[in-house]
């Protein structure tokens, strides 16, 4: 039961971290860009070269990573997609906590937009607390026999 539970959270979780990388990352007068839009942007940040690759590789691989995931909890691998959760939270949590901090800047022509890193840091972390539920979950119970030891 409480395996099954730590899954529903997980996969809340890992739908709720994407969702929050489509919504607003990057503000700029009154225009708004996702996070993905923001990646677009990377060489103005200096990441033009092999960082830039990684840094968006990854990041838009966060949704196949979130896919195999959910696939691996249907075909009844739980430990496993527990794993994966905990790659993906830490990896979508790290990035949306960073913008989170940076906080919301009100009145600056150039400013972080709050609601995107906010739900995907929120997301992030219930796939991180799914993922222990499911790996601390313990599936075997002792059958005693009459009689008998456990």
């Amino acid at each position: 039961m409480r395996s099954a539970v730590g899954a529903a959270i997980a996969a809340v979780g890992l739908v709720t971290t994407i969702t929050g990388t489509f919504l607003p990352w990057l503000k700029s007068g009154s225009t708004t860009r996702d996070s993905y839009e923001v990646l677009s942007l990377r060489d103005l940040a200096g990441l033009d070269g092999v960082a830039g690759t990684v840094v968006t590789s990854i990041w838009v691989g966060l949704t196949p990573l979130a896919m195999v995931a959910i696939g691996l909890h249907v075909v009844r691998f739980p430990r496993f997609a527990a794993c994966v959760g905990l790659l993906f939270g830490t990896i979508g949590g790290t990035v949306a906590l960073l913008a989170t901090v940076q906080g919301d800047s009100k009145g600056a022509l150039v400013g972080i937009s709050i609601s995107g890193p906010m739900t995907t840091l929120a997301g992030a972390v219930l796939t991180i607390v799914g993922a222990i539920t499911v790996l601390t979950s313990n599936r075997r119970s002792a059958v005693i026999t009459p009689g008998g030891k456990p």
